[in-house]
């Protein structure tokens, strides 16, 4: 018989009372039938989907047409198959002859197992748990998790494609976290003379920090700041600040490195907005040029000073620019990374097509890190010569 869960009413004297709570309890608990078993990946590039299982197979794996496709090098093609058993409440995983294998709460899955509501499914660096849901409730889940995917693929709509040729090539790799947060980047062509580019961060997670980004990234891309220099980037951040005053936009702020490339002089001109540095490497330099200036996040405190800094640029340097999400990774010891964390992997990275995803697998792969906590972005920009 189904107890309700509050004990003054599971040890009353009076059985009529108990009887009437019983049935009240029954009638405010969803029917079995609307209860919906599901999986969703809790660790791994796909964490955050869910899948819905029901007594019909249905395959997990790398490739199509499997019913949830991870793309995980350490996954097969077919890896399993996971069903509910007719009357039974656990999964049942049937592993198909992976490479990997299959673990069930940290154990290997020789040929099936059963998996319990709350276990853990790990299939290469992915780890999916069994949940058991009120179909109202996977469905409210269901939309709002819909909500941020189109949050997340607008912003992406919105960033710039990667320039391939001319005096300045950019290569970037772009990944919105699970939670989905703030980051953007983007570059302006000023004149024939002069190229800014910038990347930005948006405190917190979700739509709203989304509809944030997309707000800032229009103003800068229409150039909706009047009087403002695009040229000078320390006037950028002063008039943004203004513009975006957290006590006036549900208390959102962002982080923000804007710079500006003279291409004749071979000069760099940047400012920062509580951002943390952008890296120039230079060749026949061992050292990375550190390029950074003290400046609050943008929006927090109206009248904020932020201040110009400039470098050469030689040829072929190359600049880096990327968010904390590169580096606010846990790695397998339970140690929090740092900035300087990433620097060897900068100064060590290979140029060409791809360099930006290079490097921000190997950071990952470094740390052991299977899910971003924060959006990630990086971009690479090479000066030709």
């Amino acid at each position: 018989m189904y107890e309700p869960d509050d004990p003054e009413t599971r040890y009353a004297e009076d059985g009529r009372t108990q009887i009437r709570t019983l049935s009240r309890a029954r009638q405010d608990r969803p029917a079995a039938q609307d209860w919906v078993h599901c999986l969703r990946v809790v660790e791994g590039e796909a964490a955050g989907r869910r899948l819905r299982v029901a007594e019909q197979p249905i395959d997990i794996g790398r490739r199509a047409p499997c019913t949830l496709v991870l793309p995980d090098p350490e996954v097969s093609g077919v890896h399993c198959s996971v069903r509910v058993p007719l009357g039974q409440t656990m999964l049942e995983v049937v592993d198909r002859q992976s490479t990997n294998g299959c673990f069930v709460d940290g154990r290997p899955v020789l040929q099936s197992a059963r998996l319990r509501v709350g276990g853990l499914l790990q299939l290469g660096h992915h780890v999916l748990v069994h949940e058991h849901l009120p179909r109202a409730e996977l469905e409210a889940a269901e939309a709002r998790e819909a909500d941020l995917a189109r949050a997340a693929h607008y912003v992406k709509a919105l960033l710039p494609p990667p320039m391939v040729q001319g005096p300045v090539r950019t290569d970037w790799f772009y990944q919105p976290s699970a939670q989905v947060g703030g980051d953007a980047f983007g570059h302006l062509v000023l004149d024939a003379n002069h190229i800014a580019g910038y990347v930005i961060d948006v405190a917190g997670h979700g739509a709203g920090a989304a509809l944030h980004t997309v707000a800032v990234m229009n103003t800068l891309r229409q150039r909706a700041l009047p009087d403002t220099d695009f040229a000078d980037p320390a006037h950028v951040l002063s008039r943004l600040n203004e513009a975006f005053a957290m006590d006036t936009h549900d208390g959102l702020c962002f982080t923000m490195w804007y710079g500006v490339y003279d291409i004749a002089r071979r000069r760099l001109r940047y400012s920062a907005g509580g951002h943390h540095a952008a890296c120039l490497a230079v060749p026949g330099e061992a050292a990375l040029r550190q390029l950074h200036t003290p400046g609050l996040v943008v929006g927090a405190l109206e009248g904020a000073p932020y201040r110009n800094a400039e470098t050469e640029v030689p040829p072929e340097s190359r600049l880096y620019l990327f968010s904390d999400g590169l580096f606010e990774l846990v790695d397998t010891r339970g140690r929090q990374w740092t900035y300087a964390d990433v620097l060897p992997f900068i100064a060590g990275s290979a140029p060409g097509e791809g360099e930006a995803a290079r490097l921000a697998g190997q950071v990952r792969h470094a740390a052991g890190a299977r899910t971003l906590d924060d959006d990630c972005s990086v971009v690479v920009v090479t000066f030709s010569s």
